[in-house]
């Protein structure tokens, strides 16, 4: 409240703020600022990241699925475990032509992170340091980003909780290249494409088995096929 004095000398009451009013409220904004802030930033982040992993999938899924436009038949692309001029041919002839590559590297250094880590904080399988993740691979990175590791498995492999009835391509998707985290499950996916088409690993496996891969005890493949299973709803703890 302030009281002035005006041209008839007599004094007018006028209601406002104080300084110390002025600063107790700044200082509260600042405070609610602080608290808020954080969790509109992890919100924000998070929904870009679905949004990123929505992109990824979709691109994929419709490269792999323009691979089979001459037949529609899976087992006409001549895939062969252990076999590296049936996965060269494929991606080189089917797969290539559908993506917009911005380097590859055949089975070699150079396009993979040299440590590639499993949400466990394990080595995965088949690691092999600045190559990628199997042997006789694929590695191709792409112009949104994503680096992509193919290589071939025999159908009787269940390493990523798929039945197949043939031998399928198994495909690791880093997000972001080779920046870090290059963890699975956190900015590395896992995929398999046969003759059920390109999935996430583990779709063939119980909530219960996929919850306990895409943990802190586990190895991480499993964690595109929970993201998806929860709504699109990435984990705390897979979030980086």
């Amino acid at each position: 409240m302030i009281n002035i004095l005006n041209k008839n000398k007599t004094y007018i009451t006028r209601f406002g703020f104080t300084l110390a009013e002025v600063l107790i409220t700044l200082g509260i904004i600042g405070i609610v600022a602080a608290m808020t802030m954080p969790v509109l930033t992890e919100k924000v982040n998070h929904i870009i990241s679905v949004n990123r992993l929505k992109k990824m999938y979709s691109t994929l899924s419709q490269a792999m699925l323009f691979t089979l436009a001459k037949d529609g038949d899976y087992s006409s692309l001549g895939i062969v475990d252990q076999d590296t001029s049936s996965i060269e041919n494929w991606y080189k002839n089917s797969l290539k032509p559908q993506l917009k590559i911005t380097k590859e590297c055949i089975d070699s250094s150079g396009c993979w992170a040299k440590t590639t880590k499993a949400l466990n904080g394990g080595t995965p399988k088949w690691h092999r340091p600045g190559i990628g993740l199997g042997y006789n691979v694929m590695i191709a990175s792409t112009i949104d980003g994503y680096t992509i590791d193919i290589d071939g498995y025999a159908k009787n492999d269940t390493t990523f909780g798929v039945n197949m009835k043939n031998d399928y391509v198994a495909v690791y998707v880093d997000i972001n290249g080779l920046k870090n985290p290059n963890v699975i499950g956190k900015d590395i996916f896992v995929f398999v494409f046969g003759e059920k088409g390109f999935i996430p690993a583990g779709r063939d496996k119980s909530d219960a088995e996929v919850n306990a891969d895409c943990s802190s005890s586990g190895t991480g493949y499993f964690c595109f096929e929970k993201i998806m299973r929860n709504g699109w709803e990435i984990p705390k703890e897979n979030r980086w």
